[in-house]
């Protein structure tokens, strides 16, 4: 039986170049309510679709740093290729594909190890990377070819590169996997690629050197970050956002923003964009304070700009989903608890799957405001990836995998005990009962 549903405003990780950090952007109130250490150069950035970690790629590092949105810390740092960019999770976030721009290649991360899966070669200079809804396909734009390589995600091969415009630079998929939209950096256009034939269907002429670009979650409208504007020569970096109208392949409307914009991405809702201007509101780019734009998608206005770290980039879909609570129970309550902790009053917990279950305890009542150690964050989070990860494999290997979540369940459960009783970190017994009976619970739920 279906239970009612309660919905969140999302949160933005901006990916701050100059000073080595993410400032997390909370679009209900529109203020920055942390701010994250990270690599050297953070460029890319993408948020898996639970909304329970970030990916960033630190450009000089070649790392990527894997956050926990729960406790907004990093909780892993993986080795990639040189100079990582562009960078995006897939439907099931179970893999993560990272343009190296200095090698040619992309690397394939184990959302559930944290490792390089595989690494695939595309073409020159890859900057951007997106992945299609179904999970099917992966789009990489090669800036100094002018093309976009396809890759195919079953086997983890190029199966066609597609021309487009002069350094392609982002680009972005629709929420129905039929078109790919490419901003051509030096070319001013938007490559409209129809996925079905991987040809270029349209070219839109939007400002001078388009970089981001995000899709309506309706799919009606493209919106593209103009990083110099109307001038092609870039003297200034009085930036723009084109609006393309996906019926016509039109441009229908330009708003003003910061400076030098570069990450664009779309609410959840669709009724905001956000836009992070690289240069605040410097049009000559001396990198004073950055700022992100908020625009108001009914009226086509920037209705805040926000101030954030150093340089702003957030190149990728940077917006979390809103969160959903449910007042379905998944699993009955247990009467009794192995932790060594008083068991909890039962609670409604929302949703069903491992992942949504450890989450809302996590978010709980009883832990609200709680400092939640890192490392209990992590052994959930390593076995909800385990539990998901089982699903995709030989009956063998799942076996093996929810041994090991099981293991990851009862080290949460005991890190939660150990908390309690501690003076630093130090959470209160009803939050580590309540983490400890979620673990349980899953745990319970589990195959054999």
């Amino acid at each position: 039986m279906a239970g009612t549903r309660a919905f969140a405003a999302p949160v933005a990780y901006i990916t701050n170049f100059e000073d080595d950090t993410v400032s997390v952007l909370d679009t209900a109130t529109e203020t920055v309510v942390a701010t994250v250490p990270v690599g050297t150069d953070p460029f890319g950035v993408a948020v898996d679709p639970d909304g329970r970690r970030v990916y960033v790629a630190n450009a000089e590092d070649a790392t990527v740093s894997v956050l926990d949105t729960a406790t907004n810390t990093v909780v892993a740092t993986v080795p990639v290729g040189a100079s990582p960019a562009g960078i995006a999770v897939d439907p099931a976030a179970a893999r993560v594909y990272v343009a190296n721009s200095s090698d040619r290649t992309v690397s394939v991360l184990d959302t559930a190890t944290d490792t390089v899966a595989a690494t695939v070669p595309v073409g020159t200079r890859p900057l951007g990377v997106t992945v299609n809804p179904s999970g099917t396909r992966v789009y990489v734009t090669n800036s100094d070819d002018g093309t976009v390589s396809v890759l195919d995600t079953a086997t983890r091969s190029v199966v066609a590169t597609v021309a487009v415009g002069a350094s392609p630079a982002g680009l972005a998929v629709d929420p129905a996997g039929a078109r790919a939209y490419v901003s051509n950096s030096d070319a001013g256009t938007v490559s409209v690629l129809d996925t079905a034939t991987n040809t270029v269907v349209a070219t839109v002429a939007v400002g001078a050197s388009p970089s981001g670009v995000a899709v309506s979650p309706a799919g009606t409208r493209v919106y593209v970050a103009d990083a110099c504007g109307t001038d092609p020569d870039c003297t200034s970096f009085d930036g723009r956002v084109s609006v393309i109208d996906t019926a016509t392949n039109a441009v229908v409307a330009t708003v003003p923003v910061g400076a030098s914009p570069v990450g664009v991405a779309v609410a959840p809702s669709g009724g905001r964009v956000y836009v992070a201007n690289q240069c605040g509101t410097d049009v000559s780019c001396a990198f004073g304070g950055g700022t992100v734009s908020a625009i108001d998608t009914t009226t086509n206005t920037v209705v805040a700009t926000i101030a954030v770290g150093q340089g702003p980039v957030a190149f990728g879909p940077f917006i979390a989903p809103v969160t959903t609570t449910s007042t379905t129970t998944p699993f009955p309550p247990t009467s009794t608890s192995t932790t060594g902790i008083p068991a909890p009053t039962p609670t409604t917990l929302p949703c069903n799957g491992p992942r949504c279950v450890l989450g809302a305890a996590l978010r709980s009542p009883a832990c609200v405001g709680q400092a939640v150690p890192s490392r209990l964050a992590t052994r959930f989070d390593r076995a909800t990836r385990l539990v998901e990860r089982a699903t995709s494999v030989t009956p063998r290997q799942a076996r093996k995998l929810l041994k090991q979540a099981r293991k990851a369940l009862r080290q949460g459960a005991s890190a939660a005990t150990t908390a309690a009783n501690a003076k630093r970190p130090h959470i209160a017994s009803a939050c580590a009962a309540a983490l400890a009976d979620a673990a349980g619970r899953v745990a319970a739920g589990l195959p054999k």
